[in-house]
């Protein structure tokens, strides 16, 4: 959680402490620095690259946090940058790319302080079993980190679940007030938009009833859901795409009430584990997960729900 890095290191925490909050793994001194580096591919600056370089020098060419973020945030990102590439590359025996998919690096090498964390760091890893680990990160938790299992990968040991704040979570309130990367721009926002809409992720009341109505349909009859899909975009499934009045119909064939607008929506959350149980639009209630996939297969234009606590607002 680079953000979490920020918070932490702001708080007086090393980067051996906030490693350790963020991994089940050792931070190990005195690795191989002699190992070298391929990386291939294109990044997003449109630099290509067939590249060989050492791993330390790998390391100073990678952008992937603000510079002007605390030095001991700087150190761990470096060791968990490190690491990342070591295991991907099964210590220098495959390629890595330059991109987004790997991690970001550019032809020209960091500014001095990046430069300087990593010669802080110098040899330091992220292990597990004497192995360097796949050090996975990200801009934002949003107050929460989980394992690999919890979010449907490989399970992996060095993944933890915390509450990623310096204070217990009991509401919307306390998580904007204590998580440690509160201070990001991601933490608590919209993802997506629609340019007649001011480039806002809003939908109006009716849109609202139609995903609720895609989601009674496809609970009632799951052969109906490829036909579930956004409208404004090709069918994924190759077939026809139902239209809101379709979707009534189909309920009311069934013998289901529709909704035609939405006036009230609120959400149950359970801050512990930091995840939206409940979804209650006009009285009747929705399972929140089921909710946010249901959103994410029907809302228009790139329109989503991400993580696994989300909250719902009107306007």
């Amino acid at each position: 959680n680079q953000f979490g890095a920020k918070g932490r290191a702001e708080t007086g925490q090393n980067y051996t402490q906030i490693l350790n909050a963020y991994y089940n793994a050792d931070v190990t001194s005195g690795y191989n620095i002699g190992i070298t580096i391929n990386v291939s591919g294109k990044n997003e600056f449109g630099q290509s690259f067939n590249d060989n370089w050492n791993i330390e020098d790998y390391v100073k060419h990678i952008y992937e946090m603000p510079t002007d973020f605390p030095i001991d945030a700087l150190k761990a990102q470096a060791i968990a940058a490190r690491s990342y590439a070591l295991n991907y590359t099964n210590n220098g025996t495959k390629s890595i790319c330059p991109s987004q998919s790997c991690q970001v690096v550019k032809r020209e090498i960091n500014n001095g302080t990046w430069q300087a964390a990593v010669d802080a760091t110098r040899g330091m890893v992220l292990t597990s079993g004497g192995l360097p680990i796949t050090a996975w990160y990200s801009s934002t938790h949003g107050g929460y980190a989980y394992t690999s299992g919890d979010i449907g990968w490989s399970n992996k040991p060095w993944t933890k679940r915390l509450v990623d704040a310096n204070s217990g979570i009991g509401n919307f309130s306390d998580l904007f007030n204590n998580s440690y990367d509160k201070s990001s721009p991601t933490f608590y926002c919209d993802w997506g938009s629609r340019t007649q809409y001011n480039k806002t992720a809003w939908l109006k009341p009716e849109e609202v009833a139609d995903i609720a109505n895609v989601i009674l349909l496809a609970k009632a009859d799951g052969s109906t859901q490829k036909h579930l899909s956004q409208t404004d975009k090709p069918n994924p499934d190759g077939v026809d795409t139902w239209d809101e009045n379709r979707v009534k119909n189909e309920l009311s064939s069934r013998g289901i009430t529709s909704f035609n607008s939405v006036s009230n929506v609120s959400i149950g959350a359970d801050f512990g584990s930091g995840r939206t149980t409940t979804v209650t639009i006009d009285g009747r209630s929705f399972d929140g997960q089921d909710f946010k996939s249901y959103f994410n297969l029907r809302s228009p234009s790139n329109i989503q729900i991400v993580g696994p606590l989300f909250n719902i607002e009107k306007r």
